[in-house]
Formats: C-alpha cells, sequence, structure tokens
C-alpha cells in the first residue's frame, strides 16, 4: 500500500523538477534583435552599458528591500504585539496572545513591500530589456510585457 503514494510522489517530484528551467547569468543574458538592422559593435556597446545598469539597479532593489524589510518587520512586531495583548486582556493567556501577535505582525511586515514590479517579476533582464528599447532597439523577444 505504501509503495503506490511514493512511487506518485516521486515521479510528480521527478516531474516538478525537470520542468525547471535553469536561470541563465545576467552576463550571459542576450536580448534578440534583428541581426540585418544592428550595427553589432554599437550592440556589443550597449548590450554592455544596459547590463551595468541593471547590475545597479538589482544591487539598489536588494539595499532597499532589506532596509525596508527591518523596518517592516520591527513595525509588525510591535502592532502585533499590541493587538495580541489587546485581545488577550481578558483571559489567562494574554502573554501566549502577545507573542501570537508579535509573530503574525513580524511575518506580515517582513513580506510587505512596495518594490519595482518589472524587477521583481521578470529579474534583471527586464531591465536589459528597457534599456536596450531606450536606446533604439527593437527588441524580438519582448512579446508585449507591460
Amino acid at each position: 500500500m505504501f509503495r503506490k503514494p511514493a512511487a506518485l510522489l516521486c515521479s510528480g517530484a521527478f516531474l516538478f523538477l525537470a520542468a525547471c528551467e535553469p536561470v541563465q547569468p545576467l552576463a550571459e543574458y542576450r536580448p534578440a534583435v534583428d541581426p540585418g538592422k544592428t550595427n553589432q559593435a554599437r550592440y556589443e556597446k550597449d548590450l554592455e552599458a544596459c547590463r551595468t545598469v541593471a547590475l545597479q539597479v538589482e544591487a539598489d532593489y536588494k539595499a532597499r528591500q532589506q532596509k525596508e524589510m527591518g523596518k517592516n518587520l520591527a513595525a509588525g512586531l510591535i502592532v502585533g504585539a499590541l493587538v495580541g495583548a489587546a485581545a488577550g486582556t481578558h483571559t489567562g493567556y494574554r502573554n501566549d496572545y502577545i507573542l501570537t501577535g508579535a509573530a503574525v505582525g513580524a511575518a506580515a511586515g517582513a513580506g510587505a513591500g512596495d518594490y519595482d514590479h518589472d524587477l521583481v517579476t521578470y529579474g534583471p533582464r527586464r531591465v536589459v530589456d528597457r534599456c536596450m528599447a531606450g536606446r533604439g532597439y527593437t527588441l524580438l523577444t519582448d512579446f508585449g510585457r507591460g
């Protein structure tokens, strides 16, 4: 009886992992453009400049994310503890309410944040795409992303 569920679980895990595509490093990413309409030397120079911009945007984003997450975590912890204290006032479990409220508030605060949508959704490659488009290239792989 145990073998069939285990086999199904292993098969499902294998299929899930097989479907995962390895992430291409930014240094290897090359937006597709029409080679007949592109000056290759200019393209390489612009691509390198856009990769540099993307790396800087990503580094700034990560620093801002860490800073905001710390603030949000602390605020969530305090608000959660206060709500827990208020909710547990007339119970014999006030400390439990405070601890639970603080934990839930901290988790909610850590997960909150208003970050750049494109960077979060598409990664630094989207920054490269937009940079190259801004330099006049018509990208063949944009597929109408917002």
